[in-house]
């Protein structure tokens, strides 16, 4: 089966489509069982193609034959590379080797020291100032500066006939959807999971950097009509597009979904497991939405989706530990990854089980007191539920409900 997709998105406008089926941790580090895709198009012009980005270096080989069926490589005058990440820009490294390729490669000023560093390859480069127009016979290209995002050096680019917007990592998603471009109902439905979930885990330290491209956008009142990431679907239509800003805007703000709790829980021996039960079955009604992560000796949920769903959660509980005299350790972890990714004004619930010292409680007030969370509520249970333990739960319970209700 080939790992390499030629698609047609527009008239003259085709994306290589990679599908890395076989990854488990994008990064290194954020577990996407769903896969992912490394997205490069090639626009074709009365004057010769442009190349917006390249792929994975791991699949260079293939990229390059898919490359060739859609374009002469010696009628590529320009290479855009909008990131210099290594998914985006190490096939460039190989297409440098070619007597054939002899394009022009254009990026942020930043992008130049990128490439000797990251690529160790020399190719004729040329800087575009944020603003900086191109014109390629009736083909005009407007690099917009985007910094940070979520690198110094990413750029947009914007394709004046087509009303098109090539934007790497922004807007991108894990998964490898059926569609090269993403309609509404797909996007509502299934998508925004797998969008969201990227957002959070890549782009979601810069936060603030996210609304000032997205204000910057605005202001230029480009009008689109396509807005193509590196990652993902395009996504095609007004509407769409709208819908697309929305949402990003809404995560950079940190918006909550009404009725939307997010549950995290650590348990070694059960005793965390118990208060869980206890806890869902005071909390159960229809119209409220509950998602619950567990790590337990049989079982670990993934940190990437965890992250990914607590952005626009209404509430947030954690139910944990003491271990060797502190916080339990993958909790510690999770927190400080959550006050990287999504430090928003949220109200915060802990629930810890102790044996001899409730130094779990103490150590996650000292993490919160650093962030924007609030901490609404604590419960404090020395191992095993009471009668007094059980009365404090239903109140946090009720609690909870008038906070998602609200």
């Amino acid at each position: 089966m080939e790992r390499v997709e030629v698609r047609e998105l527009l008239k003259d406008l085709v994306v290589l489509r990679v599908l890395d089926k076989n990854i488990r941790y994008f990064e290194s580090l954020w577990e996407i069982p769903e896969g992912v895709t490394y997205n490069s198009y090639v626009l074709r012009t009365r004057e010769g193609s442009i190349l917006f980005d390249t792929v994975k270096h791991s699949f260079s080989e293939e990229y390059v034959d898919a490359l060739k069926r859609v374009v002469d490589l010696r009628d590529i005058k320009y290479v855009v590379i909008q990131h210099m990440e290594p998914d985006h820009s190490s096939s460039l490294k190989t297409l440098s080797t070619l007597s054939e390729f002899r394009a022009e490669v254009l990026g942020h000023p930043l992008t130049a020291k990128l490439i000797k560093s990251l690529l160790g390859v020399d190719v004729k480069f040329r800087p575009v100032k944020d603003g900086e127009e191109l014109r390629l016979g009736d083909t005009v290209l407007k690099f917009i500066h985007a910094p940070w995002l979520h690198w110094p050096e990413t750029i947009f680019t914007y394709v004046e006939e087509l009303r098109a917007l090539m934007t790497c990592d922004a807007f991108g998603a894990y998964s490898i959807p059926p569609h090269v471009i993403s309609d509404l109902t797909y996007l509502r439905t299934q998508y925004v999971r797998f969008m969201r979930k990227y957002f959070v885990n890549i782009i979601g330290h810069y936060r603030d950097n996210v609304i000032k491209a997205l204000n910057k956008l605005a202001a230029l009142n480009l009008g689109l009509e396509l807005v193509a990431p590196s990652h993902g679907a395009a996504f095609l239509g007004t509407n769409t597009i709208n819908e697309v800003l929305k949402l990003y805007r809404s995560w950079a703000e940190g918006r909550s979904e009404n009725k939307k709790l997010v549950i995290l829980y650590t348990s070694m021996y059960g005793y965390n497991e118990e208060i869980i039960e206890k806890l869902l079955g005071m909390i159960k009604r229809d119209d409220i939405r509950v998602e619950v992560f567990k790590f337990t000796s049989e079982h670990r949920d993934n940190i990437s989706d965890f992250l990914g769903e607590v952005i626009d959660a209404r509430v947030i509980v954690l139910v944990t530990s003491t271990y060797d005299n502190s916080v339990f350790p993958i909790t510690k972890y999770l927190l400080e990854l959550l006050l990287a990714k999504s430090n928003t004004e949220k109200p915060l619930y802990i629930i810890t089980t102790y044996g001899w010292n409730d130094a779990a409680s103490r150590e996650i007030r000292n993490i919160l007191e650093k962030s924007k969370f609030k901490l609404s509520g604590e419960l404090s249970v020395n191992s095993l539920l009471t009668e007094a333990d059980l009365q404090k739960l239903s109140n946090v319970s009720k609690e909870i409900l008038t906070l998602l209700e609200h």
